[in-house]
Formats: C-alpha cells, sequence, structure tokens
C-alpha cells in the first residue's frame, strides 16, 4: 500500500466520524438532569449501570424524529 492510499483512507475516516449522530451537540443542562435521574433509580444501581442509563438518555435527548410514511393508495 503507498502513501497517498493510508492518507486518503485516514482523511475518509476522519470526514465519516465528523458526519455521525454521536457528535450532536449535548448541552451541559441535558447531561446534567441525565445524571440526577440516574442517580433517582430504584434499586440504585452500580457503576456500570449508571454509565449505561445516562449514554441511554443522553441518546433519547439527541435522537431526531424520523418522517411519517406516506400510506400507497392501491
Amino acid at each position: 500500500m503507498n502513501r497517498k492510499a493510508v492518507m486518503i483512507g485516514i482523511a475518509g475516516l476522519v470526514l465519516a466520524g465528523s458526519f455521525t449522530p454521536a457528535s450532536a451537540q449535548v448541552t451541559d443542562a441535558v447531561r446534567s438532569d441525565c445524571r440526577k435521574k440516574a442517580v433517582r433509580v430504584l434499586p440504585a444501581l452500580r457503576a456500570p449501570e449508571v454509565e449505561a442509563y445516562i449514554a441511554n438518555c443522553l441518546a433519547d435527548a439527541t435522537a431526531t424524529q424520523g418522517t411519517k410514511r406516506k400510506k400507497k393508495k392501491y
């Protein structure tokens, strides 16, 4: 593999990573609200479960609504 192909591959990965939904903006207020919700869950969550809860909460907060499907007229 030559140097040019490697550089093109790296540039492609950087561009693809910059346009993923994971790069959506999450405000500090949303992050702190998710953390507060995780602390209030009963029974109490362990550390890995708290992190998973917060990650799911942030994902729900940044999710975009899909388009409605139109009914087909046959």
